[in-house]
């Protein structure tokens, strides 16, 4: 009984190495088919549907079929949000060489007000691509529940941040698993415990507003 669930268990993650690797190479060969301008997004975007659907379904996932499906479907819309995504990064980087030029405690002050807006916006980035998910590609909606899971359950933040910065460590000193698991490590990450996230935000609603109709929609 021990051993095979011990050989279950090395399966899984066998499975599941196997699976990063491949969606590594997805993300990458669909970002240079877009040119990359056009295909980061759409590649990332497919990237962390095929993750959703492997947390929530296991091994029964046709992970090729999955991606190129939703690559194509949010091609466009996955781009609409890079596009809103880049344009506040260089309003924000903009706003940044401003106050360079601002001396004083006026500039100290502008400085400590745009260093914790980046902060929070950073935050809300980990989210937007799960929630994106989770609500049909609504964009607007999109952004605001990102902030808003992001600033409520810091928690869940605070260990996205440091399995990332593990993430990181782990490619520095080994360059190859970088290259082979960097993105998809990453999206795992982010994605895993963005779904516990959204679970905790639907059952509070459910508590909150019984009756009424699901705030995050599923796919």
């Amino acid at each position: 009984m021990g051993s095979t669930r011990l050989m279950s268990h090395v399966n899984t993650v066998c499975d599941w190495v196997i699976r990063l690797l491949y969606l590594n190479f997805l993300w990458f060969f669909f970002t240079i088919v877009g040119l990359v301008i056009a295909g980061i997004f759409p590649a990332t975007v497919a990237l962390f549907s095929v993750l959703q659907e492997s947390f929530q379904k296991g091994e029964n996932v046709r992970v090729f079929k999955r991606f190129w499906n939703v690559y194509k479907r949010e091609f466009r819309k996955a781009n609409v949000l890079g596009i809103i995504i880049v344009m506040i990064s260089i309003i924000f980087y903009t706003d940044w060489l401003f106050t360079n030029q601002v001396m004083g405690t006026l500039g100290m002050i502008a400085k400590g007000i745009l260093l914790g807006s980046c902060f929070v916006y950073g935050i809300t980035l980990l989210y937007v691509i799960p929630v994106y998910l989770h609500v049909n590609g609504k964009l607007f909606t999109t952004m605001k529940l990102a902030f808003l899971i992001g600033i409520t359950y810091p928690q869940y933040t605070f260990f996205m941040l440091l399995s990332i910065v593990s993430i990181m460590l782990v490619s520095f000193l080994l360059p190859m698993a970088g290259y082979l698991f960097f993105i998809s490590g990453i999206g795992s990450v982010l994605m895993y415990f963005s779904i516990h996230v959204i679970k905790k935000v639907e059952e509070r609603q459910k508590i909150t507003k019984p009756g009424k109709s699901r705030l995050i929609i599923h796919n």
